[in-house]
């Protein structure tokens, strides 16, 4: 799920020129993107080991130019494991016993796209597809993988919601993921790679691969180039959320800033299903110390009776009491609630929070989207129901409308 900053029109045209620049509108499909891998942990080293076929070590400077291949990996070589370690700012490579050498960067790529690699960081596994960067950015390896656009859509809807084998789901899924992707391309060049995969942009944790993996890869193709766009043509900032709770909450809500595709509505989806319901208790002492300091209020009995009155029949932004707001988001992260749509019971020497949703309740439920697709809406209809006012469209069309006159 996706925590996003807010872009500027103006922003958004820059990119817009900028995608412009640098694709070719009949050839999107094959576009690469850089994807920076295992982000939220620092690393030291790591294993990769290679599908069969014929792989490459490319060697680059420290400002990501290319030099030379280094080393190739045949078809009947035996030893297709490669260790990459720190050393001072380099790469130092090895294979099984072998020294490779040492390099400011390296990648490795396979000579055949449908090929894959496993890799291993701090005892965790994934799979992916096409090459693999890596280099020292910040004391640690920075790992990057560089990937076709199609293929790191499919990867984000398993990693996002491949749980269900609902197609019109997954087609709406891969829309937004494929749409968000665009939209922030530039979040990251500066430090040398567009995406993370973590939630901070989309979450990606391999390459599609898991049981329902042939139905989101038909959802992919089925939807190839495919973006949601608003009246203007510019793409839509695709943010969603696991369950609603009932009521999906305007961007203001969550972010401040009032977005006119994402608007609060009802959404009966999303009831009873999936992760509708959740419970916490927290200690009397910490909830009412942390709301009093937080809204600069005396932590008093009346304060206390305002806690425990507060009920929300329908989806609120703040807590109010004598004059004082504190944002309902602030309570989410400081606790680390599901959500913000909670009401307030007292137990003994807790207070319980009996919420509903998952999430910051903006934009699409996923929860709400595959019950959708369960009793036969088709993807068009998911997002027409979540993203008011918006238009699905081609990337060529979007680029044409984009060109500088």
């Amino acid at each position: 799920m996706p925590v996003v900053k807010l872009k500027s029109p103006f922003k958004t045209f820059l990119i817009l020129i900028f995608i412009g620049m640098i694709f070719n509108a009949s050839a999107f499909s094959n576009t690469e993107v850089k994807i920076r891998i295992f982000s939220t942990t620092n690393i030291t080293k790591t294993i990769v080991s290679t599908d069969y076929g014929l792989y490459h070590l490319i060697a680059y400077d420290k400002d990501l130019n290319i030099l030379d291949t280094v080393y190739d990996v045949f078809p009947l070589d035996s030893i297709r494991t490669f260790n990459f370690s720190k050393s001072g700012n380099e790469v130092k490579v090895s294979r099984g016993k072998e020294s490779i050498g040492v390099y400011n960067a390296v990648r490795l790529v396979s000579e055949d796209a449908t090929r894959e690699f496993r890799i291993q960081a701090n005892r965790k596994n994934r799979v992916y597809e096409d090459a693999l960067q890596i280099r020292v950015f910040n004391g640690y390896l920075q790992l990057v993988n560089v990937v076709n656009m199609e293929k790191y859509v499919a990867g984000v809807v398993e990693s996002e919601g491949g749980h269900v084998n609902e197609l019109e789901f997954f087609k709406a899924q891969a829309v937004l993921a494929r749409t968000f992707a665009l939209k922030n391309l530039e979040k990251h060049q500066s430090e040398g790679y567009n995406l993370k995969d973590d939630v901070t942009s989309q979450v990606y944790f391999s390459k599609a691969h898991y049981k329902n993996s042939d139905c989101i890869l038909e959802a992919v193709d089925l939807t190839r180039d495919t973006l949601i766009v608003t009246e203007g043509c510019n793409p839509i900032l695709g943010v969603f959320h696991a369950n609603s709770g009932g009521q999906t909450v305007g961007s203001d809500h969550a972010w401040y800033t009032a977005i006119e595709y994402l608007q609060p509505q009802q959404d009966s989806f999303s009831v009873g299903v999936g992760s509708y319901s959740w419970e916490k208790k927290i200690s009397k002492k910490s909830f009412y110390d942390f709301v009093a300091r937080s809204m600069k209020v005396s932590n008093d009995i009346s304060l206390h009776k305002a806690l425990l009155n507060f009920n929300q029949s329908t989806r609120q932004a703040y807590f109010v009491h004598k004059s004082h707001r504190l944002k309902l988001t602030k309570f989410r992260t400081h606790y680390n609630l599901r959500s913000t749509f909670f009401s307030i019971k007292e137990s003994g020497d807790y207070v319980v929070l009996k919420g509903k949703g998952y999430g910051h309740g903006v934009g699409m439920s996923q929860d709400g989207a595959i019950e959708m697709s369960k009793r036969g809406y088709s993807y068009r209809e998911i997002i027409n129901f979540y993203y008011y006012g918006t238009e699905l469209e081609s990337i060529e069309n979007i680029l044409q409308n984009s060109r500088v006159p």
